[in-house]
């Protein structure tokens, strides 16, 4: 097959079904109906196909069902996180999220199974998880470095100013930003 071949999509006969009973194939199959029972409801509407035609294109489409519900899953997992913990941003939601699911994964195998992933695969990927929360750290450590630059140069600026028409104004102020700066490094 040529690699402009197999970037084509194959379809099969329930592909090239009408719009309508291809949705009514599909529904059925959601429900759980036989491939012998579609197959005679699309006779019974002058389509004729084998049960290994349905059986194939089920396989593909309850696939890609399961894929999206289980990108759903994970998106409203992400959401909920995300919802326990406002503060939270997306990568990091993301990080816990995939550390929870790797957990979750390490401790549901097995002995044997675990002697079977390569030991090359699990390294890959937990440099991956640490990579990430690693990226995540810097940044963080960035923009508090940006924001203290940033509150320092302000209070400059306006202090200067302020030093030379309201000391007594100058010498609060200047307390009570020290405090706050204090209270948002501990928090």
């Amino acid at each position: 097959m040529s690699v402009e071949q197999e970037r084509r999509r194959r379809t099969g006969k329930v592909d090239r079904l009408p719009p309508e009973l291809k949705d009514t194939v599909e529904q059925m199959l959601l429900t759980g109906c036989t491939y012998r029972e579609i197959v005679a409801y699309l006779r019974e509407n002058g389509e004729e196909m084998s049960q290994m035609a349905v059986c194939t294109y089920a396989k593909k489409y309850l696939a890609t069902v399961e894929m999206i519900s289980v990108a759903q899953s994970n998106f409203s997992l992400l959401m909920d996180e995300m919802g326990r913990y406002p503060d939270l941003d997306t990568s990091e939601a993301l990080i816990r999220l995939a550390s929870h699911h790797v957990m979750n994964a390490l401790t549901n195998v097995d002995e044997e199974q675990m002697r079977e992933v390569p030991v090359e695969k699990l390294i890959r990927e937990t440099n991956g998880l640490i990579r990430a929360a690693a990226y995540k750290k810097r940044i963080e450590v960035q923009s508090r470095g940006s924001y203290e630059a940033g509150l320092e140069a302000v209070k400059g600026l306006v202090f200067e100013a302020m030093a030379k028409e309201n000391p007594g104004l100058y010498r609060q102020v200047s307390a009570y930003l020290d405090r706050k700066k204090a209270e948002g490094l501990e928090g």
